[in-house]
């Protein structure tokens, strides 16, 4: 299950959850204010200023361009391993 930790109105945000629809992916969206507050996003990831920040279960994949490479490795690795089989 992946995890978006996110905010309302935010392009970044709508970019991620599309990446994981388009690769049907599981996921949740947590909402800035109201699923949680800067402070607790701080304790999970400190330093950050911007969103989304997206976990794969509790590792830490990083934003929209992280969750892309994420995807798109583990997508194409997925079809290696099918191609193997064929």
């Amino acid at each position: 299950m992946y995890y978006i930790y996110g905010a309302e109105n935010s392009r970044a945000c709508e970019k991620a959850e599309t990446l994981l629809i388009v690769c049907r992916k599981p996921y949740k969206i947590f909402c800035l204010g109201r699923d949680y507050t800067h402070d607790q996003l701080q304790k999970l990831v400190p330093g950050t200023v911007t969103v989304p920040h997206v976990f794969l279960h509790a590792k830490y994949i990083g934003g929209v361009k992280e969750l892309y490479d994420h995807l798109y490795t583990h997508i194409s690795f997925e079809n290696e391993k099918e191609n193997e089989r064929d």
